[in-house]
């Protein structure tokens, strides 16, 4: 009984993202039962399309019915608390979708902030490290009040693209950008 409560944790596979101390989670599956790889793959073009203003700019590589890898910006998504204001950073990430039958896996493969030049930095997009988030949190485990915001921002703007995503690839129909006119 032990050693199948034990496997039975061992493989349970992630739903959605968290950013902690430990780390931020490095995918999630989701199933989507009686759709194929092909459908999925299909669907997710369509989720594209109609999410990203310029799809084809966003797709960076891909391999039908296999996986595909885009690259998207998020205005503000990273938010540093510095004196008594909030400093938003646009954040740049990569995400790899990958298909099977009945399910997919969506990768956050990198994240990066951009930095404006200034006298003390000469800018641009800079990495956020995601598997080691030890820059975030005190020796204690606490979390640095300048990076308060980070797992909140973090986890909404990778589970809302993914909440999104899953809803596109169960539905039956094409979303549309040309609903409710």
């Amino acid at each position: 009984m032990l050693l199948l409560l034990v496997s039975g944790i061992m493989t349970a596979q992630e739903t959605e993202f968290k950013f902690t101390k430990d780390g931020f989670t490095d995918y999630v599956i989701g199933t989507v039962p009686n759709k194929t790889a092909s459908e999925l793959y299909k669907k997710s073009i369509d989720w594209i399309n109609i999410t990203y203003k310029n799809p084809r700019e966003v797709i960076k590589a891909q391999i039908e019915n296999d996986y595909i890898r885009i690259e998207g910006i998020s205005s503000s998504m990273l938010c540093k608390k510095i004196l008594l204001s909030n400093i938003c950073e646009n954040g740049r990430y990569q995400i790899e979708i990958s298909f099977k039958d009945g399910k997919y896996k969506f990768d956050v493969i990198s994240l990066e902030s951009y930095l404006s030049a200034s006298q003390y930095s000469s800018g641009g997009w800079y990495p956020v490290g995601l598997t080691n988030t030890s820059y975030a949190y005190k020796e204690s485990g606490e979390l640095r009040s300048t990076f308060k915001n980070y797992p909140e921002e973090i986890e909404t703007t990778f589970n809302s693209l993914n909440n999104e995503l899953k809803k596109t690839l169960e539905s039956d129909t094409i979303p549309s950008k040309k609903d409710g006119w």
